[in-house]
């Protein structure tokens, strides 16, 4: 885990762990979506557990450390790398859409009552 403790002193240790986590994340799941939506969604979720430990770390003292903030964070500059790499391989399309019927009773019945909200009213 050395490498992980020093990336803080050079810009090549910063890279290096990024590279080596990209390697190994590549090794483990080597397909990534086409859709960027999907893989933004990947990134997104490392995003996601980063988050959640930087604000551990300020809130909630005790449940995380500095070094599960830092291997997040080496994790989601390894998924934003490899959303960029696939920047020109991409299928940029709108996903099927459905109608959500459910609800078009509740809306009619709140306009009906001039806009009062049957929960609150």
């Amino acid at each position: 885990m050395p490498e992980v403790e020093t990336t803080t002193r050079r810009p090549a240790d910063m890279i290096g762990a990024v590279w080596t986590e990209l390697e190994q994340a590549c090794a483990k799941f080597p397909t990534w979506p086409t859709d960027p939506l999907h893989a933004l969604a990947v990134l997104g979720e490392e995003f996601g557990e980063l988050t959640k430990d930087v604000l551990q770390m300020a809130y909630e003292p005790g449940k995380t450390t500095a070094e599960n903030v830092r291997k997040e964070a080496i994790q989601t500059a390894a998924m934003a790398l490899r959303f960029v790499a696939s920047l020109d391989a991409y299928i940029y399309q709108a996903g099927e859409q459905h109608r959500q019927d459910q609800w078009e009773a509740q809306r009619e019945a709140y306009y009906a009552d001039r806009g009062l909200h049957p929960c609150y009213d």
